[in-house]
């Protein structure tokens, strides 16, 4: 009975260890003096023992003459950025010609850390005519690191991809601008259109010349009721019907009477 369980406990053991340390990125990466600056920089910010600890990952290793500034930057940075470099699953060349002319999204260990926003967390690769070029997922960013060469690989736990430069993923090394952020608006010629008021204001307004005709245009109306001083009495000096009449009678029974006495 205790004869049968103790290879059993052995081999389990034995299945344990092995798991715990199925590799170590940094003995690995020592064999490559191209990537010398990277190992560096895995252990110097504490990435490489959490890379030991995945049963399953894909680095995207920095070649040394392409580093650029990412050694001179802190820890905290430098690990937030490298993070963007490690995907959570196996990916080796012979995975990637699978692809046929598409785009892939893959997980990082960035987004496993939960400060992720935005995609942060997230890199795509694109295939086309047998190439393949990494970027971040995030909106905008640049698809620009292409795939080098294939360093080694340990099916299906460990792979290590040569790329052409570090992976840029916005907001790991300074503040990321909400995506919803609406964009100014302010000043356009559709909110405010200056002339649009102008010359209703104007029709408004009245004239100059209409104000100074008024009093003129009233003057002649006052003029035409008052009588001037020339013009004479209609009835002062036409004399009246009657007492023409009344001459004419007076003559005539005159000479009627001056004829009597002659004759």
């Amino acid at each position: 009975m205790d004869r049968s369980i103790t290879p059993l406990l052995c081999l389990f053991l034995l299945l344990s260890a092995s798991s715990a340390a199925a590799f170590n990125i940094t003995k690995i990466l020592s064999q490559y003096p191209d990537y010398s600056n990277f190992n560096d920089l895995l252990s110097k910010t504490g990435l490489a023992s959490d890379i030991n600890t995945k049963a399953t990952i894909t680095v995207l290793a920095i070649p040394n003459g392409a580093i650029g500034d990412l050694t001179s930057k802190s820890e905290n940075v430098a690990k937030r950025i490298l993070t963007t470099h490690v995907v959570l699953d196996y990916f080796d060349s012979k995975k990637l010609e699978q692809m046929k002319d598409k785009t892939t999204k893959l997980t990082t260990m960035f987004q496993q850390s939960g400060n992720a926003v935005q995609d942060q967390g997230f890199l795509n690769v694109t295939a086309k005519d047998k190439t393949f070029v990494f970027g971040s997922a995030v909106k905008g960013a640049q698809l620009n690191s292409r795939l080098e060469k294939s360093v080694m690989s340990q099916p299906y736990n460990i792979s290590i991809l040569g790329i052409s430069q570090p992976i840029v993923t916005p907001g790991l090394d300074a503040p990321l601008a909400p995506a919803s952020a609406p964009a100014p608006k302010a000043n356009t010629p559709k909110s405010s259109p200056p002339t649009a008021e102008s010359p209703d204001v104007e029709a408004k307004a009245p004239s100059p010349s209409k104000q100074a005709a008024s009093p003129e245009a009233a003057s002649p109306s006052t003029n035409a009721d008052s009588p001037t001083a020339d013009s004479p009495p209609s009835d002062a000096q036409a004399p009246s019907p009657s007492s023409v009449g009344k001459l004419n009678v007076s003559f005539g029974l005159f000479v009627v009477l001056a004829s009597i006495i002659i004759a």
